[in-house]
């Protein structure tokens, strides 16, 4: 998700139980995230991934630099970088959710309970 720097953002209010805030920000952790970004990105159906390991990253590198160093056939290398390529997309950049798999994902879970919201009928 790019965002423009010098564009103003609106702040957005929501109430979570104290447990829920927790869970949701123990999340945004996972994901190296600020809360706030962490929600939004959920809310505009992104999928943020958490923070591999840094073991993950060498392991990555260290296949990118056998692919510009190692003699392969053009074939091989085409398939050597197309896996780079997936695992790039696959486990490093934030996924997006279809409208079909949100769907099915509120359809598959547990029945949201409309939460009450507005103004407080006590004044």
């Amino acid at each position: 998700m790019n965002r423009n720097p010098k564009e103003k953002l609106a702040r957005i209010e929501i109430r979570a139980k104290p447990k829920e805030k927790d869970k949701i920000k123990r999340l945004a952790e996972k994901c190296n995230l600020p809360l706030s970004e962490y929600v939004v990105q959920m809310a505009l159906g992104y999928k943020p991934r958490t923070v591999l390991p840094d073991v993950f990253f060498d392991f990555y590198n260290k296949l990118c630099e056998l692919c510009n160093t190692a003699g392969f056939t053009p074939e091989t290398e085409n398939e050597l970088l197309s896996l780079i390529d997936e695992i790039h997309s696959e486990l490093l950049l934030p996924e997006k959710e279809t409208v079909k798999q949100i769907k099915n994902g509120i359809e598959g879970s547990d029945r949201w309970q409309q939460q009450d919201s507005g103004l407080s009928k006590t004044g």
